[in-house]
């Protein structure tokens, strides 16, 4: 049996993935982010072609260099950086990004704000829905205080809404465990989303809270039936192809 060309099965894997977007969504809108940090630089095109409109790398400088050449060629899309940076690179999220989906700090959070003088940068807070040492975010219960703060003291950043990466299949004892797990983190997390907007959203005047971005390959399903509004896929979309 003859293999597919990659930007067949690159079409093919995110077609899959959209179906099972819908399915879940019944209805609703759900954004999808392509996680191209592990992806040959020569399938980032197929991937556009086929119909990706947001693209999402944490590895910088690489990924802002990556999406310089894609948008030289000529192709249209959001850029997202998923993962917590360094006070060294910020510079470059803000020039080089639409959105960062990683803020976890005030410290972040203010040198965003000064290097964001041309424009607003989405942006969404990393909550740590898990307790989890050894990841960023803002614990959940500073998650309100914080982003109240931010809408006083950083007014070039356009806060949009929650992100949370919960803990992985390796932190249970089996994939019902596992299911039970993702599903109790992406509910709290929606019902944090909606306690703030409850809160500080209509108050404010200037936040477009409307961004809930949980759920990966492993459990995008889940996290959408959850009330996700976006999710990070990555693995998915590049099945069947050599790495």
């Amino acid at each position: 049996m003859q293999a597919r060309r990659p930007a067949e099965q690159i079409r093919e894997n995110l077609q899959r993935t959209q179906d099972a977007i819908a399915r879940a969504a019944q209805g609703r809108s759900v954004r999808l982010v392509c996680v191209t940090k592990y992806a040959r630089e020569e399938w980032l095109e197929p991937l556009l072609l086929a119909g990706a409109t947001d693209l999402g790398e944490n590895l910088l400088p690489a990924g802002a260099q990556r999406f310089e050449r894609l948008r030289a060629a000529g192709h249209s899309f959001s850029a997202h950086v998923l993962g917590a940076q360094q006070s060294r690179k910020l510079k470059s999220v803000a020039a080089d990004f639409d959105w960062y989906q990683a803020l976890d700090s005030r410290e972040a959070a203010q040198a965003l704000n000064r290097f964001s003088a041309e424009r607003q940068l989405n942006v969404l807070l990393q909550v740590n829905i898990g307790a989890e040492a050894q990841k960023h975010g803002v614990p959940a219960q500073q998650c309100s205080e914080f982003c109240a703060w931010l809408l006083q003291e950083c007014p070039r950043l356009r806060l949009r809404g929650l992100m949370a990466i919960p803990p992985g299949p390796q932190a249970y004892a089996d994939p019902g465990s596992f299911e039970k797990g993702s599903r109790s983190c992406f509910a709290a997390l929606k019902q944090m989303f909606d306690k703030i907007e409850s809160a500080v959203g209509p108050a404010s005047g200037v936040m477009a809270w409307d961004t809930l971005s949980m759920g990966m390959s492993q459990d995008y399903v889940w996290a959408i039936e959850e009330g996700a509004t976006m999710v990070r896929v990555g693995t998915a979309l590049f099945e069947g192809l050599e790495g």
